[in-house]
């Protein structure tokens, strides 16, 4: 089951939140981190009972949430409430199976929306047991997670990104997979077991493409819809497409149209609260997918196009991507 709402109405909470990196963010390029240690398991060392962290400390010039509160959402569940009242933010979705939840919260934001200070927490049975990194994360920095993938209520597999002192940001040369054991006993344990790093095949012309996003590769083509999430999509007709000169998209969630507009800052991509059609879907499936196509892009931050595909993220996080015709 997932949870996700946007919230309009937390300005005053997510006002404080800082744009300033943390002490992790300042050793980015350095190969100190974890994953490239023996593991240990962070969430039991010292006690048997994992301990919820605090957010990360920042200072400095506060972010402008005018364009960022729309990532923030409120708790749905004990869990949650428990992780707000201890001073995160939730952004994002949750992710459950079985018995085990998987979210995300942060401690602020950078200029572009993206999350600081984060981190993963796994709750089983609606007891915490432990987060997924030891440390909080920065967007765009070595070992920072950039995708939670919940096998089933007892495995757990993070992405990390990893980067070398000469890899542009927007392109890390290698990611590391943690596979992670949920015990759901009277006190959970969370544990890492494995730890594989691989290069991710990146080439020049893959950094290059990387660096050469503009609103125009946008413009003049229909982008049909094959990821939504962790979820492939395969001969469906959901589609965007964006007018350049009106500065409007329209499209199709396989039950109703949709149309508004949207604004772009380099990579930075905005819509405006968009409308449809209300044509009722004829299944429950289609229902679902119209409404996460439609979440998913009010929760848009940035798009990033190689070749044919386009991808659009929500902060650090890859909600849809788009193969054009």
């Amino acid at each position: 089951m997932i949870y996700r709402s946007l919230v309009l109405t937390l300005f005053s909470v997510f006002a404080p939140l800082s744009v300033v990196l943390s002490a992790s963010a300042q050793q980015s390029r350095t190969n100190n981190s974890w994953l490239d240690r023996p593991l240990v398991n962070w969430n039991r060392q010292g006690t048997d009972f994992p301990q919820l962290p605090t957010p990360s400390k920042t200072a400095g010039e506060s972010a402008s949430v005018s364009r960022c509160r729309e990532q923030v959402r409120q708790p749905t569940s004990a869990a949650e409430k428990a992780v707000v009242k201890k001073g995160w933010t939730l952004y994002g979705s949750a992710q459950s199976f079985g018995t085990t939840t998987v979210f995300t919260a942060m401690s602020g934001v950078d200029g572009m929306c993206r999350p600081l200070g984060y981190q993963a927490f796994v709750y089983s049975e609606g007891r915490y047991a432990g987060t997924l990194s030891p440390v909080p994360m920065d967007s765009r920095t070595d070992s920072s997670l950039t995708n939670i993938r919940l096998n089933s209520a007892t495995r757990i597999a993070g992405e990390f990104a990893r980067y070398s002192k000469s890899d542009p940001l927007c392109c890390p040369s290698k990611t590391s997979t943690v596979q992670y054991s949920v015990r759901n006993d009277e006190v959970p344990d969370l544990t890492p077991v494995n730890v594989n790093t691989l290069a991710t095949c990146q080439t020049k012309q893959t950094v290059e493409a990387g660096n050469n996003n503009n609103a125009a590769s946008l413009f003049g083509k229909r982008w049909i819809l094959t990821e939504i999430g962790e979820q492939r999509l395969s001969d469906n007709k959901l589609y965007i497409e964006f007018d350049n000169k009106q500065s409007r998209v329209v499209g199709d969630t396989g039950c109703n149209r949709f149309f508004g507009g949207f604004e772009i800052n380099g990579t930075s991509l905005k819509f405006s609260p968009l409308a449809s059609t209300k044509r009722a879907c004829l299944t429950t499936e289609a229902n679902r997918l119209e409404t996460n196509f439609l979440r998913s892009l009010q929760e848009t931050t940035r798009f990033d196009v190689q070749e044919k595909i386009l991808r659009l993220y929500a902060g650090e996080r890859q909600v849809l991507v788009f193969t054009s015709q």
